[in-house]
């Protein structure tokens, strides 16, 4: 081993390098089409196909069933088309394969209420306890103080 000095890289220009070496820039430009894909689509196919993973070049989609991915392959031109109009340069898809995902999630499911939430319900403070705590109140002079230390603690007891 020699001893020189070892040069001083910038993170950045690492960071660039290592991006440019390992094709990052392009994957992540191609894997964009997960953030624009129903706008891109359109909301029928959206509601029955949906980006699964982008490898390589290739565009994998789940689908709902065979009739809609038999139709989306006689699209599929039409929609890799649209997709790459909105991936900068030449780092678009070259291909849409397709997956078929019988009971296929496309949107979380909502989440069902009933009603507003609201505070819990309060309970009456126990009357041995209230009478107790007014007595250590009345060593208080100040009466705005007695006032707030009052709520504070029914609020604090009504909680329970």
């Amino acid at each position: 081993m020699t001893a020189g000095k070892k040069k001083i890289v910038r993170i950045d220009a690492l960071l660039g390098e290592m991006f440019e070496n390992r094709n990052w820039r392009q994957n992540l430009a191609r894997n964009r089409v997960f953030d624009f894909w129903a706008e891109a689509v359109g909301k029928d196919i959206a509601a029955h196909a949906r980006p699964r993973l982008v490898r390589g070049k290739v565009l994998w989609l789940d689908v709902t069933d065979s009739i809609w991915m038999q139709q989306l392959h006689f699209q599929k031109e039409d929609l890799r088309r649209v997709i790459n109009e909105r991936i900068p340069g030449e780092d678009g898809i070259d291909d849409i394969r397709f997956n078929l995902v019988a009971n296929l999630p496309l949107s979380p499911p909502a989440k069902k209420i009933d009603r507003e939430p609201g505070p819990p319900p309060r309970l009456p403070p126990d009357s041995g306890k209230l009478a107790e705590f007014e007595k250590l109140l009345a060593t208080i002079g100040d009466e705005g103080a007695r006032n707030s230390f009052r709520t504070l603690w029914l609020v604090g007891q009504g909680r329970k």
